[in-house]
């Protein structure tokens, strides 16, 4: 589970720090924003499960699924997890510093989208809406957070499940009031052997 540990190491920090906290207080203009953590999760976990599959005949990326006749986009994706190849690329070269490099890839190649959020609460809204979007294009969506604050995660999954994402996850939980994060390292564990199974082809009936 190194590259998770890893993960939590560089992330955790924007939140738990006391530096941090403080910057943010004293200056607007300081502030590490939502939008920015958001990214910043989603590029990273796309990195850390380019490895995690490496071995396999999947890619990982972010970018838009298009349907089987190429005429309709979905939303936006967080990360794709497909097979390899792709139809389209925006500034993605093979040269130069590429500052993104988004996807468009058939839906017929895709095995599961994951949406990832960057910080999930007892209040937060989970978008079941936009899981019903994606899956015009594809059957699995799952759920992943950098961290939970204030909730426990068995109830966030309960309530992921409520809203059609087939699985939630989360990096680390985080305690509002001490700033102390605690690795989910069993999630961890079991999302893994999720993104294992995709790689698995369909069983078959048995012949007769």
């Amino acid at each position: 589970m190194a590259p998770f540990h890893g993960l939590v190491s560089e992330l955790a920090w924007w939140r738990t720090s006391p530096e941090m906290h403080l910057a943010e207080g004293e200056s607007d203009t300081g502030n590490v924003l939502g939008f920015v953590r958001g990214l910043r999760f989603s590029v990273r976990l796309i990195y850390a499960l380019r490895g995690i599959l490496s071995h396999t005949n999947l890619e990982v990326d972010w970018g838009h699924l298009l349907d089987h006749q190429n005429h309709s986009f979905s939303p936006e994706c967080d990360v794709i997890i497909h097979r390899r190849g792709h139809e389209g690329r925006w500034n993605g070269h093979a040269y130069g510093e590429q500052v993104m490099d988004f996807r468009f890839i058939r839906c017929g190649a895709v095995v599961a989208v994951i949406s990832c959020k960057s910080k999930l609460t007892s209040k937060s809204s989970l978008d079941a809406a936009y899981c019903t979007k994606v899956k015009a294009y594809v059957d699995t969506v799952f759920l992943f957070a950098e961290c939970c604050e204030d909730v426990s995660v068995e109830a966030l999954r309960q309530r992921a499940t409520a809203a059609g994402y087939d699985g939630f996850w989360a990096l680390y939980g985080l305690d509002s009031g001490t700033l102390q994060d605690t690795p989910d390292e069993p999630g961890w564990e079991d999302f893994v052997q999720r993104l294992y199974a995709l790689t698995q082809p369909p069983n078959k009936e048995p012949a007769h």
